[in-house]
């Protein structure tokens, strides 16, 4: 019988490929900071987030399309959360604190 952690662990890295392609929207749409604060908001309900996916896929999987039941294969690891906290971290210290977009005093 496998036991709890072998069956959290998401198989062959589909996860982890979700989590990729989540970060690359993310920063390419240069929202680091509100993703940030989202996963941190929601963190305390991320053991509920793959049951309640997979209960809902029926209804939900259409409109999310063919791969969504590979999409939330990342939800099944709570420290995919944590790790994607990290690289959105990262990617913000990146890009740099000087750059601002406000407009030049007068």
């Amino acid at each position: 019988m496998a036991d709890a952690q072998d069956r959290a662990a998401p198989p062959g890295g589909v996860g982890q490929r979700a989590m990729d392609r989540l970060f690359r929207w993310i920063v390419a749409k240069r929202l680091q900071a509100p993703a940030a604060m989202v996963l941190e908001m929601h963190r305390p309900l991320a053991p509920l987030a793959w049951p309640t996916a997979m209960l809902l896929g029926g209804v939900v999987a259409p409109f999310f399309g063919p791969d969504y039941y590979e999409k939330i294969e990342a939800l099944r690891d709570p420290a995919a959360i944590d790790r994607l906290l990290k690289r959105l971290e990262t990617a913000g210290q990146d890009e740099g604190d000087g750059r601002t977009e406000a407009a030049p005093p007068r």
